[in-house]
């Protein structure tokens, strides 16, 4: 298969019409909404974040690579995407391919939907410092271990898939988590063994009480 690779002054771009769906980076990039946004918190964004905006801004501007298979002719037409993690585009088709990943890991039992937050007072720790974030994560894993060792009165691990969202649904910076838990979990021999029911109050305390302690342990007495 044969190779051609171009610059993007060889390509075409259509702009956004009624008729087309509406992207992130079409809001973005509509009346200077981003450079407007960049310059009015510019001591707020983070250099993360400013890379990733930027990035995502230059999609579909790196060019393309044009294949033709020598046996049938056929033209196969490759853009170079972004990569980044606010595009609608390049993030979907990572976002995609971990999801496949992760279902074809999974155990073939029941899972339950566990959603963990975490109080508004605590927001701005997290705002703080993100490196934080991971111990959330780390507390959700404990958090269900104990109660599943609780429930059954013997130690038993289960499987946790744990996915951070810091935002809200009103876009504002609110770190919770969703993790997909199984209904049970392996002893120490490898034998599998069912739990169905998972108490909320127990589920709270536990939760609350690994996420201070650790918290504490990390902050020191500012907390």
């Amino acid at each position: 298969m044969h190779s051609t690779t171009n610059t993007v002054s060889d390509c075409l771009f259509i702009n956004p019409t009624s008729q087309q769906q509406i992207t992130i980076n079409h809001i973005f990039s509509h009346s200077h909404n981003w450079d407007v946004y960049r310059y009015k918190h510019r001591d707020e964004l983070r250099a993360v974040e400013i890379e990733e905006v930027e990035k995502m801004l230059r999609c579909g501007e790196q060019g393309y690579r044009l294949f033709q298979c020598p046996g049938c002719g056929e033209f196969e037409l490759v853009y170079f995407g972004c990569n980044s993690r606010v595009c609608t585009h390049c993030g979907k088709r990572f976002t995609d391919k971990w999801a496949d990943s992760v279902a074809r890991k999974t155990f073939d039992v029941k899972h339950r939907h566990v959603v963990l937050t975490i109080p508004e007072e605590l927001r701005c720790v997290f705002y703080e410092d993100r490196t934080l974030l991971k111990v959330l994560m780390d507390c959700a894993v404990t958090t269900v271990s104990d109660v599943l060792e609780w429930r059954l009165n013997y130690k038993a691990i289960p499987g946790v898939i744990v996915v951070l969202h810091t935002y809200g649904k009103d876009m504002k910076f609110n770190s919770h988590l969703h993790c997909l838990v199984t209904e049970g979990g392996f002893k120490n021999n490898g034998i599998w063994v069912d739990m169905h029911y998972f108490p909320y109050k127990m589920l709270r305390r536990s939760w609350q009480y690994q996420l201070l302690t650790k918290l504490k342990e990390e902050l020191g007495g500012y907390l």
